[in-house]
């Protein structure tokens, strides 16, 4: 039952939080929402602060199973494309836009909270995709390079197109042609990383269409 309560206080609190904004949310109106009393609410959350960061850390843990995934069995091609997929999905569909741009309206009066959700949630993927990418490297698809650097360059890219223009109007909605636009950050990716072709490799594999 504890775990039901907590599930409704977020998905109320998440209502409310892109309804009205951080500063204008009510805690007593998102356990009102969620049909749980202030106390139980402040049992699960001791703050306003800790209970905005639940919310953005959970769309982010959300997704990261599907996103970060045993490539083992992928190209180094097909392992990109399902996390530029999936993180549109995230940015589109479950409103990772508007939840992130609720964060930087706060960032004067709230800067805490900003920095937290920043180091745990973006900096924290980017380590989930440069340690993707670095088993790309170690396994051949890709030549050793700075990872840490390279996985910025594809996220900035693939941003352009999905998450900026999100931020900035509240009207931008998923591109018709996206998949061929993230298709074109993936390619001109790969033509700076990707390690000459060997025999029996999986980029070979993947380019000759075998």
């Amino acid at each position: 039952m504890s775990e039901t309560k907590r599930a409704a206080i977020l998905k109320a609190a998440r209502a409310s939080f892109l309804k009205d904004g951080y500063s204008r949310a009510a805690m007593a109106e998102i356990a009102r929402d969620a049909d749980v009393s202030t106390a139980t609410l402040y049992k699960h959350f001791a703050s306003k602060d800790d209970l905005f960061a639940a919310i953005v850390h959970e769309a982010y843990d959300d997704t990261s199973s599907s996103m970060f995934v045993d490539v083992s069995t992928m190209n180094a091609r097909d392992v990109l494309r399902n996390i530029a997929t999936i993180y549109t999905r995230q940015q589109f569909d479950e409103r990772m836009n508007d939840l992130l741009r609720v964060v930087i309206a706060e960032v004067p009066s709230a800067p805490h909270l900003a920095r937290e959700i920043y180091e745990n949630g973006v900096l924290a993927r980017y380590r989930q995709f440069q340690a993707v990418v670095d088993t790309l490297v170690a396994r051949g698809d890709l030549k050793p390079h700075d990872t840490n650097a390279s996985t910025r360059y594809l996220a900035g890219m693939v941003k352009e197109f999905v998450t900026w223009p999100g931020l900035f109007s509240t009207e931008f909605t998923r591109p018709a042609d996206i998949d061929t636009k993230i298709d074109a950050c993936i390619d001109a990716w790969l033509t700076i990383y990707v390690a000459a072709p060997q025999t029996g490799s999986r980029l070979q594999e993947d380019k000759s269409g075998t």
